[in-house]
């Protein structure tokens, strides 16, 4: 009786191991998606090409916008 009790606790012991292992893995490869997706974002707010600007005429011609700086 002692045996199959410690048996069933051993399956139930050897479950939530297992479990957990998985959700850490789990856990681990989105953290090091979220981490690369940082990165990007922060790559393409810092790398961003400037904006160009153009008006068009009465006539339907485009002319390029001069930005100042400040």
């Amino acid at each position: 009786m002692i045996g199959s009790r410690q048996k069933k606790a051993r399956y139930h012991s050897d479950f939530y191991r297992d479990h957990y292992h998985k959700m850490l893995r789990a856990l681990l490869v989105v953290s090091f998606f979220m981490i690369v997706l940082i990165a990007a974002i922060i790559y393409y707010i810092l790398f961003a090409p400037a904006r160009q600007y153009y008006a068009t005429t009465t006539q339907g011609q485009i002319i390029p916008m001069q930005i100042k700086s400040q």
